[in-house]
């Protein structure tokens, strides 16, 4: 029996083309419990359900994710923008994940209907932290993740956030704005995942950092060493200002943990 080969159409060749970029990243973490070795962990930042972002892109998204099998999915922020009408769309575009899902709010959240946004999140059994930690079980060891609130609109309060951790868990951090992760590596190293920047959104090289240093954003996209901590700062998926994007696509970021004493020739790599 001769079976033919069926091609996509034009239409889902183009749709594939569109998609967000996936990147795969293998992170040395210091003080990561030898249990969380392999660990692999989805992170999405600004999906921006509103009138911008097309809520197919947006889905994609959550499902490249869940095609990735993670062991968690950790989400930093900004789930909508712009009008209180998108927030009950929310819950059935980022539903689906049955591992532990974090989140923490981004100050569109905030500016939109904060209220909402948690609990469309909680609706679907996920976690959200405000200025809180929770501690899971993940392959027999505990890991707690540290969610601090949104910095734009002055929700955050890192000292509050960290109150009471066990110092000896693998540790990973959540912040939606990623300056945070200075004063949130005052109390040692670990992952600390966040976004916000839409990765400089259009990146034009020598300008587009420098524009975002003086506006006091000193991490933009990609990873930081800060103190004993890892800072990654994911470009996001959605826009909230122009649909456009050039040299900063929206992405979902994979990222295997590995234990390891962060040194100075130590950089995360693409396996």
């Amino acid at each position: 029996m001769v079976h033919a080969k069926i091609e996509p159409s034009a239409a889902e060749t183009t749709r594939r083309a569109r998609m967000p970029v996936l990147h795969r990243y293998t992170v040395p973490v210091v003080g990561l419990d030898p249990a969380h070795d392999g660990l692999r962990i989805a992170h999405l930042s600004d999906l921006h359900v509103g009138s911008l972002t097309s809520h197919r892109f947006i889905r994609d998204a959550v499902e490249m994710a869940q095609a990735e099998t993670p062991d968690l999915v950790l989400m930093t922020g900004d789930f909508v923008c712009y009008s209180p009408k998108y927030v009950p769309l929310l819950g059935g575009l980022v539903r689906g994940f049955a591992v532990p899902t974090v989140c923490v709010l981004g100050n569109h959240d905030y500016w939109t209907d904060g209220h909402g946004v948690t609990s469309e999140l909680l609706r679907e059994q996920y976690t959200v932290l405000r200025n809180q930690h929770t501690r899971i079980q993940v392959r027999s060891a505990p890991l707690t993740i540290v969610g601090v609130d949104d910095a734009v609109t002055r929700q955050g309060d890192v000292q509050r956030a960290f109150s009471g951790i066990h110092k000896t868990d693998s540790r990973i951090v959540l912040s939606h704005v990623p300056s945070l992760a200075v004063p949130a590596s005052e109390f040692g190293g670990g992952l600390i995942l966040s976004g916000h920047t839409h990765g400089g959104h259009v990146q034009i090289p020598g300008l587009t950092d420098r524009i975002f240093r003086k506006l006091g954003y000193d991490f933009v996209r990609g990873f930081y060493r800060v103190r004993d901590s890892l800072l990654y700062v994911n470009s996001g998926v959605g826009s909230s200002s122009v649909p456009i994007r050039a040299g900063a696509p929206a992405e979902l970021a994979i990222l295997t943990l590995r234990t390891a004493k962060l040194g100075p020739n130590d950089h995360p790599v693409i396996p």
